[in-house]
């Protein structure tokens, strides 16, 4: 009867456990304070605000769902154990990251994580507007870091087919002149950050260089802008998706800008470089703050009186202090933020050049 009793006691026991542990755990999710950002993964959690009530739709419970996972109990600390354990159990790909083989860090892109049609239509419209306007118009098309450094890449890991790609738009622009930094770019670890998918200031410079060719200087030592280092210790996006201290800092760099520089984004002056962005979790908003609709530079000691317009990316941003030298007036437009038509824009300001500054996959 005893042993009886005591098994019965052992499974009550049990039984209690099982429903008190996640009554519990869900009890201090509740009553502590929303963490509404993830400094680690830089990007906005789930809070109580954000459950929406349609239960049958099913919207309650999947918000629940992203709730209790976004606002769990010591989350960051949690993450980071299964990041380590992961990394010393020597995987490849950690949150849609690839860690290559030297520890560096690669956006994780396929073939279906790529419009082609779309980036074809967007090729062609370019090629239409050089046509219409007779603006000579620049495309230089930046490869990501996992295709330019395929060495560092896990063996077998999959990437888009970037040559493929390339050659269908090169197709779509026979009105553009392409500067094509494939060879430029390739194979150089020191181009790209380790941590984020941008490319460094040394990345910057070999393109700089293809894009003084691309306009007839073919000087084997072009002029270069000074650069100099602005953080020791950065990490970037690609370590918000792998987060661990584990994987090391980097240096950032810029490139010296003329101090008699005017700059204006949306409708109000900026400086070209933010450096109050160096103390928050994103620090490539250095450049310009981040992205802006229509940005505008002014230089009135520019080597020439030329006016660019720049259709971009993320990548521009810090392309940009290292071309202000050469002209009076730039123009940087990203389509994502400005709903406007670029070419009627180039006619309006009287621009001279028109060039594309992008990763291949980023259409606007």
């Amino acid at each position: 009867m005893i042993i009886l009793n005591n098994k019965i006691n052992a499974k009550t026991v049990l039984i209690a456990v099982f429903i008190a542990f996640p009554l519990l755990l869900f009890s201090v999710i509740l009553i502590k304070r929303d963490n509404p950002l993830s400094v680690n993964e830089n990007r906005v959690l789930t809070t109580g605000k954000d459950i929406r009530t349609d239960i049958f739709g099913g919207e309650f419970q999947d918000d629940l769902e992203n709730y209790l996972s976004d606002q769990f109990p010591m989350r960051d600390r949690l993450k980071n154990a299964e990041v380590n354990t992961r990394l010393l159990l020597r995987s490849s790909s950690i949150g849609g990251a690839y860690v290559g083989s030297d520890g560096r860090l690669f956006q994780k892109l396929l073939d279906s994580d790529v419009d082609s049609e779309k980036c074809a239509r967007y090729a062609a419209r370019l090629n239409r507007m050089a046509e219409q306007t007779g603006i000579d118009t620049y495309v230089m098309y930046v490869p990501s870091a996992g295709i330019s450094l395929k060495e560092s890449m896990p063996t077998g890991a999959p990437m888009y087919d970037y040559d493929r790609l390339y050659s269908s738009l090169k197709n779509e622009l026979q009105s553009c002149k392409i500067i094509d930094l494939r060879k430029t770019l390739y194979g150089h670890p020191e181009y790209y950050y380790a941590t984020d998918h941008h490319w460094t200031a040394a990345g910057v410079s070999a393109a700089y260089r293809e894009w003084r060719k691309a306009h007839g200087d073919r000087d084997s030592d072009p002029y270069q802008p000074e650069i100099f280092t602005i953080d020791k210790n950065f990490r970037g996006t690609l370590w918000s998706r792998v987060p661990s201290g584990k994987i090391g800092c980097e240096e950032m760099q810029a490139f010296q800008i003329p101090d008699s520089l005017t700059v204006e984004a949306d409708g109000r002056e900026i400086s070209l470089y933010d450096y109050s962005a160096l103390s928050t979790k994103d620090k490539y908003n250095f450049f310009q703050g981040g992205n802006h609709g229509i940005l505008t530079v002014t230089n009135p000691e520019a080597k020439s009186g030329k006016t660019l317009l720049i259709l971009k990316d993320s990548f521009a941003n810090s392309f940009l202090p290292c071309i202000v030298g050469d002209y009076a007036k730039i123009i940087m437009v990203d389509e994502r933020y400005a709903f406007i038509d670029a070419g009627q824009l180039a006619v309006d300001t009287g621009a001279d050049e028109i060039a594309v500054i992008r990763e291949i996959i980023s259409v606007g």
